[in-house]
């Protein structure tokens, strides 16, 4: 077997390569391994020791399970710091737009029920299993239905990955006041499997409301903050025409705290239209910087006097960021900031300044024409780069190989100078894909490494087989970006248990789950098409209280149709709300009032919220006909209210305890 570990401790880096031994692991009643050489001792999926000591009795006496580790490569499991596992049911919707067009994809998710959505995302961890992550930060932005969030946990925890949660604050249609509450009780109900991270954009796609929303509830709970960073350049145009709306249209508040940073923004330049433009003004910063980079270099062939010339003439100057409002708001400790491929030089010292991650996601960015990060910059400015897929959407796939292999291929078109690509380290990507990536995500004395003390998450690719042959010591680490891939993977275990057994998902049908995902996606294009039906009859019970609050949302789009009934058997108060748009979360009728008074913002046209005092044994009724746009609510007998939407948005149902502390946060914005 041949052992790779790398502890990145300082200046220490190690790879053993053992053909006349073989390292025996010892999992939990595991063995990998018939020869006795380097023996790691795993209990209760811990590794407590690592040694060579071991006898073939003892191995005999504690092993259910024998995997003989001749000829396998045993690397920690690869952390995936960036997903959207819910996109298994979109792949190869939207393979030629650009990132603003391409959100189409997202249709399938308001129409998936709870048990598909849950097989969607359990065929999308056994697809990262079969690819060696053993460790996904996904990005819930399911959360468009109020089963989402909870769904997603509980398919990854039957896949049995590690994970952290992201919430996906503006898709979460609830007052703040209930999501202070909610991220509390998901904290404690995760506290041993899952960490739960805020996600409060993009900036570029959300209000400033709605972004200020998620900061404050992320600061109130203490939470770890992950979001989509200047993806593509129309994302910098976007943030910086919004700033400028949002200034025009409510400068008629006191925002003196923060008018003057908002008109800084506004201030800088903006990206010019032609994106291949500011690629160019790019490409020539970086010339310029190697030029000088190799002045001393004797085989390096400088440039003239006359093309530094040329060169000089353009200028690429500072343009409007979301980081420096992000830093402005101080939520940028630690943060790990996705994509990040148009970050200029300004934006790099708020990195350095924040201790911040990036998540580089170079298949996505390849795939939907975003960019290339500038990889070069950050490794010189040693911040911490860790290995994202995106979702299968943006990459059709789950593929832990092709992202280090496109990493690095991205790296040498970018720089288009051998001289400086020559001396990249492929330990660069191998950290990337494992300690990097635990790390970021504050859970490396967890895994990350193949170490005592630490989770035994480790990945076993086979070397006897046509994909690492010929296996060579001074190209191993170039083999296993370039040349291996999910076929290698043979066996992968997590926290001591084997989740991958000879290339197979031990636990589930993988061809049962493919013909699943299969018929999910040909069921919910029909009801893109034709809409859904939400029917139901719901009695609240004093169990359903026991947080003081109870509540349903879901997605609406112009073809569904509504029906739905609620009883208690206590008096209540209901709050009915339509958010006017796909988003909810942080919008008006919803949005916190520290929030509200910051930024203010004005009722969308297609929102209304409604408090109702419903007394026990008496319905409450919510209609609304396919192809229709009128809500109409039924108290008892008698119509109450009826009201238009006529945009796609979300419908929230809350009840609250009629004298509870949360009795008075629904607006009324019908009188």
């Amino acid at each position: 077997m041949v052992f790779i570990n790398d502890i990145f401790a300082k200046k220490r880096r190690t790879i053993v390569f053992l053909v006349a031994v073989t390292i025996v692991l010892v999992i939990s009643g595991i063995v990998i391994g018939l020869v006795i050489g380097l023996q790691k001792r795993i209990v209760n999926g811990t590794i407590i020791s690592i040694d060579n000591s071991s006898s073939e009795k003892y191995i005999a006496d504690n092993a259910k399970e024998i995997i003989d580790g001749s000829y396998y490569i045993a690397l920690p499991g690869f952390v995936n710091t960036h997903t959207h596992l819910w996109q298994h049911i979109s792949k190869s919707l939207a393979p030629k737009e650009p990132l603003q067009n391409w959100t189409r994809i997202y249709r399938p998710i308001h129409y998936l029920t709870k048990d598909e959505l849950f097989d969607v995302v359990l065929a999308a961890s056994c697809e990262a299993l079969l690819s060696g992550i053993t460790t996904v930060s996904d990005y819930a932005s399911l959360g468009f239905n109020d089963y989402g969030f909870e769904t997603n946990a509980k398919s990854i925890a039957a896949a049995g990955l590690n994970a952290i949660l992201v919430w996906h604050n503006p898709s979460i249609f609830l007052h703040d006041q209930i999501k202070l509450k909610e991220i509390q009780r998901l904290k404690i109900k995760y506290q041993d499997q899952f960490d739960l991270w805020m996600g409060f954009g993009p900036l570029s796609f959300h209000s400033l409301p709605a972004i200020y929303s998620g900061i404050l509830i992320a600061k109130q709970l203490n939470m770890s903050t992950t979001e989509h960073t200047m993806e593509n350049i129309q994302e910098q145009r976007d943030f910086r025409n919004h700033m400028i709306d949002y200034l025009q249209q409510y400068k008629r508040f006191n925002l003196t705290n923060d008018e003057q940073i908002l008109y800084n923004l506004t201030n800088l330049t903006s990206p010019s239209n032609v994106d291949a433009y500011e690629q160019l003004l790019r490409t020539v910063q970086q010339i310029l910087k190697f030029d000088k980079i190799l002045e001393n270099d004797r085989s390096y062939k400088k440039l003239t006097d006359v093309e530094k010339q040329i060169l000089g003439t353009f200028n690429y100057n500072r343009r409007s960021s979301p980081l420096i409002l992000l830093d402005y708001f101080q939520i940028l400790k630690t943060h790990l900031a996705i994509h990040s491929v148009w970050l200029q030089s300004e934006d790099i010292d708020i990195l350095i300044r924040n201790n911040m991650s990036i998540s580089h996601n170079p298949e996505s960015n390849m795939y939907l024409t975003s960019g290339i990060a500038p990889i070069d910059d950050y490794l010189r400015k040693n911040i911490l780069i860790t290995i994202g897929t995106d979702g299968a959407a943006s990459n059709d796939g789950i593929n832990f190989f092709t992202a280090m292999k496109q990493m690095w291929n991205g790296y040498k078109v970018n720089m288009m100078n051998k001289d400086i690509s020559k001396k990249f380290d492929e330990w660069n990507i191998i950290q990337a894909a494992t300690i990097n990536g635990a790390k970021a995500l504050k859970i490396d004395k967890k895994i990350g490494s193949i170490d005592i003390g630490k989770q035994a998450d480790i990945t076993l690719i086979a070397t006897n087989e046509l994909g690492l042959s010929p296996l060579r010591l001074n190209t191993l680490k170039s083999l296993l970006i370039y040349s291996a891939d999910t076929r290698d993977v043979k066996y992968v275990v997590i926290n001591g248990t084997i989740r991958v057994d000879n290339g197979y998902i031990k636990y589930q049908n993988q061809s049962q789950l493919a013909q699943r995902l299969t018929q999910i996606a040909r069921d919910v294009d029909l009801r893109v098409i034709n809409g859904k039906i939400w029917s139901e009859k719901y009695i609240i019970t004093l169990q359903d209280l026991i947080h003081s609050y109870w509540y349903k949302y879901r997605s609406i789009r112009v073809q569904d149709t509504i029906d739905l009934i609620i009883e208690s058997v206590e008096n209540l108060t209901m709050c009915i709300a339509v958010s006017g748009t796909t988003f909810g979360g942080g919008t008006y009728t919803v949005i916190g009032e520290l929030a509200k008074q910051r930024f203010p913002e004005d009722k969308l046209p297609q929102a209304f919220s409604k408090p109702i005092s419903l007394n026990a044994g008496i319905s409450l009724r919510i209609t609304r006909k396919r192809s229709q746009y009128e809500y109409t609510i039924y108290l008892g007998n008698s119509t109450i209210f009826a009201q238009n939407s006529t945009t796609a948005g979300q419908l929230l149902i809350l009840a609250v305890e009629a004298n509870s502390e949360l009795s008075t946060i629904c607006l009324d914005t019908t009188v």
